[in-house]
């Protein structure tokens, strides 16, 4: 304060003294100024994203990591296909008919979809539709019921009303329309219930009751019918699903919250549990065929090895409209894998790879698998690790505002960067400083040296019981300086070192380190 206050009372005299003297040349006054720069405190958050920390109940933190990694989609188990009912009608002799009588014709169809290995009783659908096409030959109207006994809509079956006009010279007659079946349920044993994947409709024809007259129906006189079912999506389906195996390829998921460390680390404890939950009525075995941790930074993978890669996963239960899943996991530890070797990689991304069977004893269900397309088989990771550590060079990189004001009458001639750290960890820390530009691009190194801040001291339970103040000096050559002018943020990477404590460190929530960092510039004024 007292260099501040003289250098203010300083710079008044020079001014009214030059002022009383305009005649005098341009004077220039050197003085020494203390700036602040920068004033951070960082925490375990600049290392690890604050989502994936969770402080248990004696305040040590622990990472906890919840991610789905696979849904399964009804598609793997099977597609209903677009399917069409095409009937092409003549009568064989000349037949009258008055008006209102029914034309004989067989008026049951059934068609079959075609779901290799799977065997369905009924679904219900989502999303589908059924377009209907008659074209008639007939030289009067025509009146069809139509109808498809096996879909029902609160037990409705469906069923439509028709009239299609009659043929005029050698036009025929053409009816064609589109019907919505989202929400219907679909029997598929067929007309006499005993079959699978059959869907069936029924169709009565007759002359208009409104005809004037007889009409003659001769074998010219032909009806051709079209059911076309189409973009047909379920929302349930019970039958037998089938034995499908299918594979999930090499699969990758994010663990973007790595992306900030470095160096080195060995961790007291891990638990990683892959879990599959499976809310479809069929048994199924899951086999882990690939698993492993990558680090794009360092460009290593590590492979999990684990002495079993498969496991059976029970069929869901249907309790009224209430669905039990049933559970799975593939429980790792450091004790039955290599999983230390995996995650102390610090890998930002893991792939995996799975293999699939449904139903791998058969039809064990006497046809009453069941499947919601809602509801299906996901799998999840979980991830906990106790941040208890040693570590070597564990990095932490921040990026900070960085204030020097360049005023347009001053210049610095030289001075001394001085960094005062408060280290509240129980480790030593190396610190750099670097300038960066506004593309994030470093353009100098403030700290050529090595530079240590001191660990906190510690209890004999290994815990700070104080913070500890390293400051650390910095002289500053002319490039540097100017290269200060331009810099409005700069890049901290603070290495943490445990050697000083070998055994396991406990990182508590209350653990911060503050860093002030000021310039103690000397300036050259000039004074008009």
């Amino acid at each position: 304060m007292k260099k501040k206050a003289l250098y203010i009372f300083s710079i008044f005299l020079v001014v009214l003294f030059f002022s009383c003297r305009k005649e005098l040349n341009k004077a220039y006054w050197d003085t020494q100024i203390l700036a602040p720069i920068v004033d951070a405190t960082f925490d375990i958050s600049n290392i690890l994203p604050d989502s994936v920390l969770q402080e248990g109940a004696d305040s040590t933190l622990e990472i906890v990591y919840h991610q789905g990694i696979y849904n399964i989609d009804i598609g793997n188990l099977f597609i209903i296909p677009d399917t069409g009912l095409h009937t092409f009608y003549t009568i064989p002799f000349n037949y009258p008919l008055d008006p209102g009588q029914v034309i004989p014709f067989p008026n049951t169809n059934e068609t079959v979809y075609q779901l290799p290995g799977v065997e369905l009783k009924m679904f219900k659908v989502k999303s589908g539709k059924v377009a209907f096409t008659v074209k008639s030959k007939v030289r009067e109207v025509t009146n069809f019921v139509y109808s498809i006994p096996c879909a029902t809509l609160n037990g409705v079956p469906f069923s439509v009303n028709i009239d299609v006009p009659a043929r005029v010279g050698n036009k025929a007659g053409l009816y064609n329309k589109e019907f919505d079946l989202s929400g219907y349920t679909i029997n598929l044993t067929g007309s006499n219930g005993s079959k699978v994947n059959t869907i069936y409709t029924s169709l009565k024809a007759s002359i208009s009751p409104l005809a004037l007259d007889t009409v003659l129906v001769t074998p010219q006189d032909s009806l051709i019918i079209d059911n076309v079912f189409s973009d047909i999506v379920p929302s349930y389906a019970k039958g037998y699903l089938g034995q499908n195996v299918f594979e999930i390829p090499p699969t990758q998921t994010s663990l973007s919250f790595f992306d900030r460390l470095g160096g080195k680390i060995k961790l007291e404890s891990i638990k990683f549990n892959v879990s599959l939950e499976n809310y479809i009525g069929v048994d199924a075995r899951a086999t882990l065929k690939n698993f492993k941790g990558i680090n794009t930074n360092t460009n290593k993978t590590v492979s999990l090895t684990i002495p079993s890669s498969t496991i059976n996963i029970n069929r869901a239960v249907e309790n009224g409209s209430t669905i039990i899943p049933s559970y799975a996991d593939f429980p790792l530890t450091t004790d039955n894998s290599n999983l230390s070797d995996v995650i102390e990689n610090l890998p930002n991304k893991l792939e995996y790879q799975l293999k699939i069977q449904m139903n791998p004893l058969g039809n064990v269900s006497g046809s009453n698998d069941f499947i919601y397309t809602d509801k299906l088989l996901n799998g999840f990771i979980d991830l906990r690790v106790p941040l208890s550590f040693i570590a070597t060079d564990l990095t932490l990189t921040s990026v900070v505002n960085f204030n020097i004001s360049s005023g347009d009458n001053r210049n610095i001639k030289d001075g001394t960067l001085t960094i005062f750290a408060n280290n509240g960890f129980p480790f030593d820390a190396d610190i750099k400083i670097y300038t960066i530009n506004d593309m994030g691009a470093i353009t100098d190194s403030l700290t050529g040296t090595t530079t240590t801040i001191l660990q906190a001291p510690v209890n004999a339970q290994l815990k700070v019981i104080e913070k500890r103040l390293t400051k650390i000096s910095i002289p500053l050559n002319p490039s540097q300086i100017n290269t200060l002018y331009n810099t409005k943020k700069a890049k901290f990477k603070i290495k943490f070192n445990t050697a000083a404590q070998p055994k396991y460190i406990k990182i508590y929530s209350d653990y911060t380190m503050d860093i002030k960092v000021v310039g103690d510039f000397n300036y050259s004024l000039q004074i008009q």
